[in-house]
């Protein structure tokens, strides 16, 4: 190693930092830059296994360090909320970036679908570090979905695994399932460790004891988690939950804070090392802001979309810009395994230090950036009543919900999950299946064109009917509730929302064809010729249409939900005996509660 060169790499970092923060700029710019410099012009390389070992540590401490930071009392709460705001996030990254990727940057489906990598993962060490001292409502909220997002990318990358020819349902099903029992594992392991086993953290007084505690914990942990399969920094998280609840915790994160600043320092050096400067660098850097501008939509309106006012949510947005290095890590893995994303790759390079270098210099000013936002938003006409409609109904329907709809809406959703996965398992193997066949029966190969896009056509009518239905649930549900307001000027506004229902029904079943036509045709025309399929499905898609908005939605009011069949009554009574069951272990909570306040009232008088 040049020490000469490293020495050098850091004092130019230390003047940038220095100069940076005169400016009340983050010094983390400071280090992206630094980083850059080093490896172009000096040829110090800090993702090199000599400073390998302090990047995991930094990015480990800092995970543990979070979890300590949780509210187990509010965890419940906040993780149902949190992964709401993903599923909804998710679900916008994945219609934007992959059709992006697709059509505009011409990608392909393998590279589209590396490309949502790239767009959907925050960095949790930078927003804790953009956010730490400062006292922000959401904060928790902001890393809970940091987090689940760590765990949404690792499943995704699972499923593109699978598109080699390795996927199965069953497989997949087990990871969840093996992840979900690890980490409930994981977690009882690590508190039978700190609570029985270990001793407590307060009655040590001697400094090095307490900085080698945590750091001997992150390095067993991050050994667990390769063995469980669990992502490190769930892994990390949850140890360090658990960990909080250990006498003298937050003497421990107090001690250790100064070795996690500087593996840190290390760790945002190796980010701005990956990219080095060349002519290709300003195309690279507009996709990058192509794709934070996406995540920032994306997760400013999921947040919206699930209760929180726009005006916090567009500012939240900001501190959810920059962009987790796990992109980088994926794309580097997919090409040692021999698939093509290197453009992606470099994509992904640039959009991580773009979007630190872009957040840490917003974060500063986002009390600004929130003042012109509420500007905006006063001035317009429509922005306040979509806001409190919104609102309305998360707090009045989505929340109470009759527990008959929660379930239907649960079914389909699954159901579509599921169907928007099958394409990309069921046409590989129709094609590794043609391989076989001998080049002397090549008419068979039309009959496997023609069975796919049989096929393709069955998945489109199933993903159509399926959003259908829980549309008219979700419409039905609205329509009742509605009822009970008493605001008039609220009530019109949703009555004509709900005039808009019967146009707006053929206006969503539409959309949502055309969303999975597209995504299932990516994966099709990859093996089929269009001639045969892209006519065999623009034919279905009409007839489906036509099929669906003409088909009967009997209405069953008891339940508020539409559907074409009936509940049994073994399953009305199912329900509805778990709905009693659970109001009256409510009441008798209630009731106790009762009881404890009049005996401290008692005592007190």
């Amino acid at each position: 190693m040049d020490y000469g060169a490293l020495g050098l790499s850091l004092l130019l970092s230390l003047v940038l930092a220095f100069i940076l923060t005169r400016l009340k700029l983050s010094p983390i710019i400071a280090y992206l830059i630094g980083g850059i410099l080093a490896s172009t012009y000096l040829g110090v390389n800090f993702n090199s296994p000599e400073f390998s070992l302090i990047t995991s540590l930094a990015l480990n401490l800092l995970a543990f360090e979070i979890g300590t930071g949780f509210d187990l009392t509010k965890a419940r709460e906040l993780f149902t909320r949190a992964i709401f705001v993903a599923l909804a996030e998710l679900t916008l990254i994945l219609i934007i970036s992959y059709y992006t990727g697709l059509y505009i940057l011409h990608l392909g489906s393998v590279g589209s679908t590396f490309l949502v990598l790239a767009s959907i993962d925050t960095s949790t060490s930078i927003i804790y570090k953009l956010t730490e001292g400062k006292t922000i409502r959401d904060k928790d909220l902001l890393i809970a979905v940091a987090s689940i997002e760590d765990i949404e990318v690792f499943f995704i990358y699972s499923v593109i695994v699978a598109l080699g020819g390795n996927f199965s349902f069953i497989k997949i099903t087990t990871v969840i399932i093996e992840v979900v029992v690890a980490s409930m594992i994981l977690y009882v392991f690590a508190r039978f460790l700190f609570q029985r086993v270990l001793f407590s953290p307060s009655k040590v007084e001697d400094e090095s004891i307490i900085i080698l505690l945590p750091i001997a914990l992150v390095f067993i942990f991050s050994y667990i988690s390769s063995i469980t399969g669990v992502p490190t920094t769930l892994t990390m998280i949850l140890a360090g939950i658990a960990f909080s609840s250990v006498s003298g915790s937050e003497k421990v994160i107090k001690t250790i804070a100064p070795v996690r600043e500087f593996a840190l320092i290390f760790f945002f050096l190796a980010v701005g090392g990956l990219l080095k400067i060349n002519e290709s660098l300003i195309g690279f850097f507009v996709v990058s802001l192509l794709i934070i501008s996406i995540k920032y939509f994306s997760f400013s309106t999921a947040s919206w979309l699930t209760g929180t006012n726009f005006v916090q949510s567009y500012t939240n947005g900001i501190y959810m810009i920059p962009l987790s290095e796990f992109g980088i890590i994926v794309t580097l893995d997919a090409l040692e395994e021999g698939v093509n994303v290197y453009t992606v790759y470099l994509i992904s390079i640039t959009v991580v230090i773009a979007s630190s270098i872009i957040a840490t210099v917003l974060v500063p000013r986002i009390q600004k950036i929130s003042t012109f936002i509420s500007e905006i938003y006063s001035r317009s006409r429509i922005l306040p009543q979509l806001d409190s409609a919104i609102i309305w109904l998360n707090r009045t329907v989505i929340r109470q919900i009759t527990p008959f709809s929660k379930s239907e809406i649960t079914r389909a959703s699954l159901r579509l999950i599921v169907i928007i996965l099958l394409p990309f398992a069921i046409f590989p193997l129709f094609h590794r299946l043609s391989t076989f066949i001998p080049s002397n029966l090549g008419f068979l190969f039309y009959t496997i064109f023609i069975g796919e896009s049989v096929i393709a056509s069955l998945l489109l009518y199933n993903f159509s009917l399926s959003s259908m239905r829980i549309y008219y649930i979700i419409v039905g549900e609205i329509f009742i509730r509605i009822q009970k307001v008493k605001s008039r000027s609220f009530k019109e506004f949703w009555r004509r929302i709900l005039d808009f229902a019967g146009i707006g029904s053929i206006f969503f079943l539409i959309f949502s064809s055309l969303f999975y036509l597209f995504l299932e045709m990516s994966s099709l025309l990859a093996y089929d010729p269009p001639l045969i399929s892209f006519p065999i499905q623009l034919v279905s898609l009409v007839i489906i249409i036509i099929y669906i908005s003409r088909r009967d939605f009997k209405k069953i009011s008891k339940f508020s939900m539409y559907s074409r069949r009936k509940p049994s009554y073994k399953k009305v009574i199912k329900i509805t005996s778990i709905a009693i069951q659970r109001y009256k272990k409510e009441s008798d909570n209630n009731k106790e509660k009762e009881k404890i306040l009049g005996i401290i009232h008692i005592r007190v008088k």
